[in-house]
């Protein structure tokens, strides 16, 4: 899992999380830019949002989930566990989806550089001929470029994870009662939960994204090879 590091600033369990997943830098540049051209960067960048489900201090979300039942206890830890495990996983999809994705626009790319040195052998004439089939190329790498940063983007982008226990494992250690350090044990995945969804939102957001340019570059691609036959047939001898 790329980026797979604590979330630093935000780890304690003092409060709610106030900054997003995003590296220190990036949020830093983000709110350098201009509001009116806020939206674009956004666009371009796909910053991560602070997140909203289970942003709350250990001791606060401990607190709602408090019971006196042990057996009980273990359900929601079990529970807690199962939600902390579904961002991860879907972190995981996308990435290896990207990954995939990848290899298929480094395999198309070849196709564009058989395509340039079709554009400069002469024996394509007609300005015109030459024009379409240049700009349908063109379109073609542009869909292709957009595609594989987008799934770059969702592997080798860095986030800060918020990672659940190793610096609250003695205070856990500490609580007497088990339903208590069950429970408590609950909140840190939650919590934690909440920053990974934020994350796999963003990383599943950009692979949709690749998604779209790859379909696009599959059209243009389909154009591409029409002009191809139209000159064949209907071209200059």
């Amino acid at each position: 899992m790329s980026g797979d590091q604590p979330f630093g600033e935000t780890s304690e369990a003092g409060g709610a999380i106030t900054v997003s997943p995003d590296p220190k830098k990036w949020r830093k540049r983000r709110a350098r830019v201009p509001q009116r051209l806020r939206p674009a960067w956004d666009y371009l960048v796909v910053p991560a949002e602070v997140p909203e489900q289970f942003n709350q201090s250990v001791s606060e979300l401990a607190a709602r989930l408090k019971s006196e039942n042990a057996e009980v206890a273990k359900a929601v830890l079990a529970e807690a566990e199962a939600i902390y495990a579904e961002p991860q996983e879907r972190i995981e999809s996308a990435e290896r989806r990207a990954t995939t994705l990848q290899g298929t626009v480094a395999i198309a790319a070849s196709l564009a550089i058989a395509g340039g040195s079709l554009l400069t052998d002469t024996k394509i004439q007609g300005q015109g001929w030459r024009s379409l089939l240049a700009l349908a190329l063109l379109a073609f790498v542009i869909c292709l470029t957009g595609c594989a940063v987008r799934a770059v983007g969702v592997t080798l982008r860095i986030f800060h994870f918020e990672e659940p226990g190793p610096k609250r494992i003695f205070e856990r250690a500490g609580i007497e009662r088990e339903e208590e350090a069950l429970v408590h044990r609950a909140a840190e995945l939650l919590r934690a939960a909440g920053v990974a969804d934020e994350i796999g939102r963003v990383k599943v957001g950009l692979l949709r994204s690749a998604g779209w340019w790859f379909r696009l570059a599959l059209l243009t691609l389909t154009l591409l090879t029409a002009l191809v036959a139209a000159y064949v047939i209907c071209g200059p001898r």
